[in-house]
């Protein structure tokens, strides 16, 4: 069915309202781009083309695509927004539980080393065809192989990184006390009081059909 005039002059505003949204994110993302402590893995240009490339809806899209391009925009600024020290912060940690005392310059690095490490994984990662929810199942099982290497070790410093790990792996295996406090803590941290506490009730009464259902 033909639409009205009135149905496109609506269409053409919410379109018109959808780049003027990507045309705010563009300018946030340009001006972190510019700062010195927090590079965006992505040059002006490529930011730019990405942006438009969401912003720029097939004809004939719903309202649907419509909300998703909005979701994909927000999520886009949400991942240079939120904290970039996490992984800085995990190795600190880290390095200061086993030896307090320890060398600054050795801690720097590991650091050093660690950043180097990351965007390799990350360029193994984006060179491979599977399907990000496949992607995140091998890390997923790397990080299984790495958390029974951490139970051989003497001391294990609590961190949000290691707890996460041992959270993967079989229960029947002796886990620091700390690891669920700990995962509870970045729970509660990363939602609502209110998100937080549903979480919680889950946690103690599990819809085990569901959950069998998704599995």
């Amino acid at each position: 069915m033909a639409l009205t005039n009135n149905e496109k002059q609506i269409r053409h505003k919410k379109l018109e309202q959808l780049k003027a949204y990507g045309k705010e994110v563009l300018i946030t993302l340009i001006s972190m781009n510019s700062g010195i402590n927090r590079p965006i893995e992505q040059t002006n240009e490529e930011i730019k083309a990405e942006i438009e490339a969401i912003t720029s809806l097939q004809p004939g899209w719903t309202d649907e695509d419509f909300n998703f391009a909005v979701k994909k925009l927000e999520n886009k600024q949400i991942n240079y927004l939120s904290n970039p020290f996490l992984m800085h912060n995990d190795i600190t940690n880290a390095k200061t539980i086993q030896d307090p005392f320890e060398n600054l310059k050795d801690r720097k690095k590991a650091e050093a080393e660690a950043y180097k490490l990351l965007p390799a994984l990350k360029s193994v990662l984006q060179l491979s065809k599977l399907k990000t929810s496949d992607k995140i199942a091998v890390v997923t099982e790397v990080l299984r192989n790495l958390a029974t290497n951490l139970l051989d070790e003497k001391i294990i410093p609590k961190t949000y990184a290691n707890a996460t790990a041992l959270s993967l792996i079989d229960p029947n295996y002796e886990k620091p006390e700390w690891t669920w406090s700990t995962l509870a803590k970045n729970i509660y941290i990363q939602n609502s009081k209110e998100k937080a506490e549903e979480i919680a009730k889950e946690l103690l009464d599990p819809n085990m059909e569901q959950k069998s259902n998704i599995l």
